[in-house]
């Protein structure tokens, strides 16, 4: 398994389409030339982050159906073209939208 650093490179660059200069360098330059700080950014963590993510999807063609009932692990499913190509459980919904994201890129 990995951890949650490189999950997080995973998903900016192969999700966000993000990239950065070199494997040292500390920030992310996003597709519109902006700066971000990769501290700053991570959608295991943060749902506003994640729902960057779940948006980034979906302006791919892709579907997101998330499920948070309260006693159940949470869960997130994505859809392209009537077909669910990742599903994936998770403690937060956070974490179900970064892993079944990374199934699709991965």
């Amino acid at each position: 398994m990995d951890n949650e650093q490189q999950i997080i490179e995973t998903l900016a660059t192969k999700v966000m389409g993000w990239s950065t200069m070199s494997k040292q360098s500390s920030f992310w330059l996003d597709f519109e030339g902006h700066l971000r700080p990769k501290r700053s950014w991570n959608p295991l963590q943060n749902i506003e982050h994640a729902w960057q993510v779940v948006e980034k999807l979906e302006s791919m063609g892709m579907a997101v159906e998330l499920y948070t009932e309260t006693y159940a692990p949470r869960n997130c499913k994505i859809w392209l073209d009537g077909t669910v190509i990742a599903e994936e459980e998770g403690e937060t919904i956070r974490e179900a939208i970064c892993k079944a994201a990374r199934k699709v890129v991965d």
